[in-house]
């Protein structure tokens, strides 16, 4: 079980570092590995030499995965923010 203070010292840290770079930071591994996944299709099942077409289809997939991972990030942060600010309420409320 996790300990509540430990990850909300964790997120005060880490917004201080901002949405953008938490958002580039918590998508880049999603989109990598959609990548990487997209690559290594055509590299052992395909029977034909690597393309340019495969490239293109590689960096289109890349495309689309951060057209969907960068805005989710943003939505993971902005449930992490409000979950910051009903802790941090509840807690001067308190004293």
């Amino acid at each position: 079980m996790k300990d509540p203070d430990i990850e909300f010292s964790k997120w005060k840290f880490e917004r201080k570092q901002g949405s953008f770079r938490f958002a580039v930071r918590t998508s880049l591994p999603a989109i990598l590995g959609v990548m990487v996944g997209s690559s290594i299709e055509p590299i052992f099942i395909s029977k034909i030499a690597w393309s340019w077409a495969q490239t293109t289809n590689i960096l289109a997939t890349g495309f689309w995965a951060s057209v969907g991972a960068f805005p989710f990030s943003l939505v993971i942060w902005w449930w992490r923010e409000k979950k910051y600010k009903r802790h941090i309420a509840k807690f001067e409320k308190h004293t």
